[in-house]
């Protein structure tokens, strides 16, 4: 058991105390999400009635039930939390400006005046990506938002307000009820400062109660368009070094993955940062090719959910390699299996399994190849039960990075129109994913997967009690019902033609006084509209 968590009997439990682990499996209580903070009196009751006794994490609990770790005791640190300095942080000799080794950021508006990114809006950032409106020059990049023309919002967050009383109604669906079930609204950990100062061990200046909040509060962490302008250009490698991946398996020639190597870096450095950044960018910059823009998307959302999970860097980078390879065999398998849009007989399913094969008798002739990342790629397909290839390798047999490639391949695969098959909704693709918990995939993978996406994915859809319909630009990992959104479309399903941010967090207030809250998720096809509609 963890040294950080606390044995308490169940008679001695309090309200804002975060259930860490219980004294049974979970999945021999009624509670779906692993790990909780308690907030009612039904969960009071229900640990009290099933548990003698459970582990209280004190630096996940909230209110008087808080505590912070001490330093020497911190063992995995969220390599976020170093760059997120406070602009209020004092200044030193030693202090460290936030993205220090990335490029210069500019924005050029309408009438040719300049801004910095953090002037910025989602909306300019995003609009100028979508319409390759950029510039990049010897000096930095430059986005010129003049076709935009987008209205500045108020302090970068503005009130979506339209003088409409409209309230949405209606039940959600299926998927959204299971997956709201799985989170619990938790409360901000908040730990003030007192007389709190820097010292030789802090080369950020500040204390390690601040450096605590600064983890775990979503508004201190860089704001996604922030981070979007800044890895724009690792992106665009990123493209480039993908499609000669391909393009040289295609033409019979030896691969170079030096490139892809440094882009890979400075990836892994921009997720630990904002992870949301480059799954936006991956899902706006559509690819000439289906198969290396479905590599790079594996790969993006590999990274990410592996730094969710806390793996060390080199790891991250490897699962972001093995994610951009780990289908590279089926350039060797014909056409006409590949897209096909009925059901493989047997014979052409054992053909198209052969990627695996031809996959690493490709990567054997390609130098600096780690062995960790060749292994990734045998196994992405082995399934928890045994059902998979091609060894039918089970469970405990199966290295954990590829039971995490396996299943984010298979939630790339079902969020992703396929010759085949049509693209799911995100909250339909993880409600069948949780199907196969403990039968294609562990169910604590499955679980912690659910986590990682939450309820509200980055670029999801959802209709707000002002009758609006947002997108979802940015999650909030403290409190999972509060996002980030951009509001697109009016109650009358009109297009907003300069749309404005909300941070839910911040309890945005609608004209009527009331605050903006999250009725349920929706998808374009049921609004009858496409994807392009809400920018995305």
């Amino acid at each position: 058991m963890d040294i950080s968590k606390e044995k308490i009997f169940s008679s001695q439990l309090q309200y804002g105390m975060f259930v860490a682990d219980l004294d049974r499996p979970w999945l021999e209580s009624p509670f779906l999400l692993q790990g909780f903070v308690i907030e009612n009196d039904e969960q009071l009751q229900a640990l009290k009635q099933l548990c003698e006794f459970v582990y209280v994490d004190r630096t996940k609990s909230i209110g008087d039930q808080f505590s912070a770790k001490a330093r020497e005791s911190v063992a995995i640190k969220r390599e976020a939390a170093p760059i997120l300095v406070k602009q209020s942080a004092p200044s030193s000799a030693k202090s460290k400006p936030a993205f220090s080794a990335t490029p210069k950021v500019m924005v050029k508006t309408s009438n040719n005046q300049k801004k910095t990114i953090q002037q910025s809006s989602f909306f300019e950032i995003l609009s100028a990506i979508k319409q390759g409106a950029i510039t990049q020059t010897k000096d930095g990049i430059i986005f010129n938002v003049s076709s935009v023309s987008a209205k500045p919002a108020t302090n970068g967050e503005a009130i979506a307000g339209n003088g409409s009383d409209h309230v949405a109604n209606g039940k959600n669906g299926d998927a959204f009820g299971f997956l709201k079930g799985l989170f619990g609204n938790k409360k901000e950990k908040f730990k003030n400062t007192q007389n709190g100062t820097a010292n030789d061990d802090d080369p950020f200046g500040i204390t390690e109660s601040e450096m605590y909040r600064i983890h775990v509060h979503q508004n201190e962490v860089p704001r996604v368009e922030q981070e979007m302008a800044v890895i724009y250009p690792t992106f665009e490698k990123s493209q480039l070094a993908t499609k000669e991946i391909f393009e040289a398996i295609a033409n019979k020639q030896n691969l170079d993955i030096s490139t892809v190597s440094e882009v890979l870096d400075n990836m892994v450095d921009s997720i630990s940062r904002t992870p949301d950044a480059l799954m936006w960018l991956a899902k706006l910059k559509d690819t000439d090719n289906v198969a290396y823009g479905q590599a790079l998307n594996v790969s993006i959302n590999m990274m990410a959910f592996s730094s969710f999970l806390a793996l060390p860097k080199l790891e991250i980078k490897e699962m972001g390699l093995a994610g951009l390879l780990q289908d590279v065999g089926k350039v060797k398998i014909p056409k006409r299996i590949l897209h096909k849009n009925t059901k493989l007989s047997p014979t052409e399913y054992e053909i198209a399994k052969l990627h695996i094969e031809e996959g690493l008798r490709i990567l054997s002739e390609t130098d600096d190849i780690p062995g960790a990342v060749i292994d990734i790629i045998k196994q992405h397909h082995e399934r928890f039960d045994g059902s998979g290839y091609p060894d039918g390798l089970d469970s405990d047999h199966i290295e954990i990075r590829a039971q995490i490639a396996g299943l984010i391949d298979t939630y790339c695969a079902l969020t992703t129109d396929r010759s085949y098959a049509k693209s799911m909704h995100n909250l339909q693709a993880l409600d069948e994913i949780h199907q196969m918990r403990d039968k294609a995939f562990s169910g604590n993978l499955v679980d912690q997967l659910i986590q990682f996406f939450g309820i509200y994915p980055v670029s999801s859809l959802v209709e707000l009690n002002t009758g609006e319909v947002a997108v979802v630009i940015q999650q909030n990992q403290v409190r999972r019902l509060q996002p980030r959104v951009m509001v697109v479309l009016a109650p009358d399903r009109t297009r907003n033609e300069f749309p404005v941010t909300l941070d839910l967090l911040n309890s945005p207030t609608t004209p009527d006084g009331d605050v903006y809250k999250i009725i349920k998720a929706v998808s374009a096809d049921s609004l009858g509209m496409k994807a392009d509609d809400f920018y995305i």
